[in-house]
């Protein structure tokens, strides 16, 4: 005796269902791979239209990144196509700091089931403190950081060459200057998230206070490396600013 045709509804459905494995493990998986999907979905997308606008405003963000240049300085472009690979550093650039809460936010949503609640409690704060940090020192660097070290690297030997550029290597000084403060200003972020899971306490930060202080200004050295004591004192400053208001607050809500 024939079998009776299935319709087009049920068909599809005896499909699907044969489709989907019996093993529960099985299903977790698939549920874990379909949400990384759509979290990797959400950072690209974030990122590529941030960076396409910034691609198409690329000359406007230049002309401001030249602003910290001493006045009367020149930048040139040196090659073919120095310009459009400059463009697409600074695309990319801006791509990832302005879509870095989204990126950290996607991350840490994956991330949160397989958490504890205490842990839920530690990072949930510093995933959104992370791009304010970062930006903060970015915006440092920019603003105080910047203009003395140029003052002095492009004023270096004034009388004897003119101060010309290449528009590329200006712009690669500048982004490693901005993104190494930007990473710097992320102490507070390292500390809180260690002494809330009782990795350090307050009193050991403290206890080493000397070697932090030589730390600072080893780092300030490497990020600004001219022999302006100025620019690497302003920069030391302010990481030790950073790391004693942390432990400050790390001390008040801990108690300890």
């Amino acid at each position: 005796m024939p079998e009776p045709k299935l319709n087009r509804e049920d068909y599809l459905k005896q499909e699907s269902t044969s489709l989907i494995p019996d093993n529960p493990n099985a299903l977790e998986l698939v549920d874990h791979l379909s949400e990384l999907r759509m979290r990797v979905i959400a950072i690209f997308f974030s990122f590529t239209s941030v960076a396409l606008m910034a691609f198409f405003y690329s000359t406007k963000i230049i002309a401001f990144f030249e602003l910290s240049a001493p006045a009367g300085s020149s930048f040139f472009q040196l090659k073919p196509g120095e310009l459009f690979t400059v463009s697409l550093k600074i695309a990319v650039f801006m791509g990832f700091c302005i879509s870095l809460p989204v990126i950290l936010h996607q991350i840490f949503a994956f991330m949160k089931p397989g958490l504890k609640e205490h842990e839920i409690k530690i990072l949930a704060p510093m995933v959104y403190l992370t791009p304010v940090l970062f930006w903060t020192g970015m915006i440092f660097a920019y603003v105080f950081i910047m203009p003395s070290l140029l003052d002095f690297l492009l004023g270096f030997g004034s009388g004897v060459v003119e101060p010309s550029y290449g528009i590329e290597h200006f712009i690669n000084l500048e982004l490693s200057i901005i993104t190494a403060a930007g990473i710097c200003f992320l102490i507070p972020v390292f500390i809180l998230t260690l002494g809330y899971m009782n990795l350090i306490s307050s009193s050991n930060l403290l206890a080493i206070w000397r070697y932090v202080v030589i730390g600072a200004f080893i780092i300030s050295a490497i990020i600004t490396p001219t022999p302006d004591p100025f620019t690497m004192t302003m920069l030391a400053s302010a990481l030790l600013l950073l790391y004693f208001v942390t432990v400050l607050i790390l001390r008040l809500s801990k108690n300890d």
